[in-house]
C-alpha cells in the first residue's frame, strides 16, 4: 500500500500547482487515474445490481472448485463496478 500512497500523493501534487483556489475535482481525477494505473479499483462496500448480475452470468452450470468460483466472481464483479 505504501507504493499506492506515494502514487496518490504524487498525483495530487502534479494535478494542481495553484496556491489559491485549488481545483479539487482535477486532483480527485488525478488520484483515481493513479489508483487505476497501479491496478486498483474502488468499489462500493455492497455489490450493486450490475455486479451481482455480472457474477450470476459468469457462473455456468457445472462443477467448480471453490477457489475458481471466488476468483471468477471477484473478477467479473469488480469489472462491473463502473457500470
Amino acid at each position: 500500500m505504501q507504493k499506492l500512497k506515494k502514487a496518490i500523493a504524487k498525483a495530487i501534487k502534479d494535478a494542481d500547482s495553484s496556491w489559491f483556489n485549488e481545483n479539487y475535482s482535477k486532483q480527485a481525477d488525478a488520484v483515481l487515474q493513479a489508483i487505476r494505473a497501479k491496478g486498483f479499483v474502488i468499489v462500493e462496500a455492497e455489490a450493486t445490481e450490475a455486479q451481482v448480475e455480472a457474477g450470476r452470468e459468469a457462473l455456468t452450470t457445472g462443477r467448480y472448485k471453490p477457489s475458481e468460483v471466488v476468483s471468477k466472481l471477484y473478477a467479473v464483479m469488480v469489472g462491473a463496478a463502473d457500470k
